[in-house]
């Protein structure tokens, strides 16, 4: 018998059955002193039985899934079955997805995709990188550069962050803050991630040309990736315009090749 009767089905805990077999082992609801406790009996599952082949925890639950994930890349995001309240629901993914459920690959999707119309925003706002404002749609789901890991390590994160630059897509977002990533971490983190990073005219950035080392003389060019440390604009006139502000000579806006009839000051 657990430990403690919950007050409320959201106050249910699950503990691992050690006294079965391990292989027709299962979770049970409650608490019990010297065993872990986790909040839904899925997570039960995977951190009390993560080498169990028969499938017999997951088949205990309620609604069990049709394959239970075996890596966290297998993870997918879908609604809260415990979410009764659609004003307060969210995503998770501590689990297989249940039958009949839509599986997701970020917890912006699931939101976006289970709960559009939540005026609360509770989803978006239960991520662990929140955006400032709830999109309406998957369309609408912006990326930010996550510029807290080390820059060889990261990658870009779905909703908005102030400060920080915000992207249509999160391949545009890899684009534009990890130019000069060697590593392509950034990339391997889409759902559907390329084989090698886009390398098409389209896709290339201006910059600083590092040859420039008179001020009064220098230019932008985009025949290479960005350098480490350099700024990536998405035309030559954009990178004229942050780098070469003050130049008097005009020559960075003269050396474009539609040259505009005087340098915007």
């Amino acid at each position: 018998a657990p430990s403690a009767a919950p007050s409320s089905v959201d106050d249910i805990k699950y503990y691992p059955d050690y006294d079965t077999d391990y292989e027709d082992a299962t979770c049970l609801p409650g608490k019990m002193n010297g065993r872990p406790s986790f909040d839904s009996m899925a997570e039960c599952c995977i951190g009390a039985y993560p080498a169990q082949t028969s499938g017999a925890c997951f088949a205990g639950m309620d609604s069990p899934p049709t394959v239970a994930p075996t890596t966290e890349a297998d993870k997918k995001w879908f609604k809260d079955p415990e979410s009764n309240d659609f004003t307060t629901g969210t995503c998770i993914n501590d689990g297989p997805v249940p039958s009949g459920y839509v599986a997701y690959g970020t917890n912006a999707e699931c939101c976006a995709g289970e709960y559009s119309t939540q005026i609360t925003g509770a989803c978006f706002a239960g991520m662990a990188n929140a955006p400032s404002a709830a999109p309406s749609s998957v369309d609408d789901i912006k990326y930010y550069p996550d510029y807290d890991t080390d820059y060889e390590d990261a990658t870009c994160l779905p909703g908005k962050m102030n400060g920080r630059p915000s992207f249509d897509s999160m391949a545009e977002c890899c684009i534009g803050a990890y130019p000069a990533q060697t590593s392509g971490a950034c990339f391997a983190g889409m759902d559907s991630p390329p084989t090698v990073a886009p390398t098409t005219e389209a896709d290339k950035k201006w910059f600083k040309d590092p040859e420039s080392n008179d001020f009064t003389t220098g230019t932008c060019i985009n025949d290479g990736p960005v350098p480490s440390g350099y700024v990536a604009y998405g035309t030559n006139a954009e990178c004229c315009a942050g780098e070469y502000s003050t130049q008097i000579t005009g020559a960075c806006f003269a050396g474009m090749a539609n040259a505009p009839s005087a340098a915007p000051s």
